[in-house]
């Protein structure tokens, strides 16, 4: 009973994180539940919670879905970045995947720190939007965590946070389809893995409309702080993974 209040609670948690801020999810809720099951279940379990999770703020924030000139576009460098990615997994080192990536999220908060703005002529070039997309997609198709690279470069174009939260969801959401199928297509989504996943997603279907209600009520300034505290957070993990999987 322990460990399973421990997992709930951190898919409530991080439903939370989600809802606010368009991410956060799988950051908070797989090391929870690694912690009691294997860390390809854990994976392909969060594959429905966060699926539904993303589709909801899609539609909640729908209005804004012209707001980011060239998403859809940049989407479509994300999905080859993923095939590209897969096909890169066996020659790369996770583990120095992870510490680059940990590196990643520690310059562009360096930059937060010492209050450099990226120019606004980088973060609006949609050529470098969609090659960061792109790259984003490597990453998740190598290592299976997009979000450093996706969240620091959009975080930087200083968007409102329902732009924001819908540019996020809308790139994660398609990641998490093409997911999906290589999972089902590789035997990994197992009917015990999917009732698993079922169950998952009643923390998100209780924690979504909390979310939604606090992120409506936050000032941006705080919305700015929380998405900083995640990044931490990522950066942090990856890097003591990084570590890890190296000693």
């Amino acid at each position: 009973m322990e460990s399973l209040a421990i997992v709930v609670a951190a898919l409530l948690v991080g439903t939370l994180g989600k809802a606010i801020t368009g991410f956060g999810l799988p950051l908070i809720a797989v090391p929870a539940m690694a912690a009691f099951i294997d860390v390809q279940t854990a994976v392909v379990v969060m594959v429905l919670p966060s699926t539904l999770s993303n589709a909801w703020l899609m539609w909640t924030f729908r209005r804004e879905a012209g707001a980011i000139p060239g998403l859809w576009a940049a989407i479509g460098a994300g999905l080859i970045g993923i095939g590209l990615g897969a096909w890169l997994l066996k020659a790369l080192d996770p583990a120095v995947m992870s510490l680059a990536l940990s590196g990643w999220v520690g310059v562009y908060l360096l930059t937060l720190l010492v209050r450099y703005e990226i120019p606004r002529s980088l973060t609006e070039n949609r050529t470098l939007f969609a090659a960061a997309i792109g790259l984003g997609g490597v990453s998740q198709g190598a290592t299976g965590i997009a979000g450093p690279i996706i969240v620091t470069f959009m975080h930087a174009m200083r968007l409102e946070r329902g732009v924001l939260v819908f540019g996020l969801s809308a790139i994660f959401f398609s990641y998490g389809l093409i997911q999906a199928g290589f999972y089902w297509s590789l035997g990994m989504a197992t009917e015990e893995r999917i009732l698993q996943s079922l169950a998952a997603t009643i923390p998100v279907l209780v924690g979504m409309p909390v979310g939604l209600w606090i992120g409506r009520r936050i000032r941006a300034k705080t919305f700015g702080y929380v998405v900083v505290a995640l990044l931490v957070a990522s950066g942090t993990k990856l890097f003591v993974d990084g570590l890890g999987a190296l000693s």
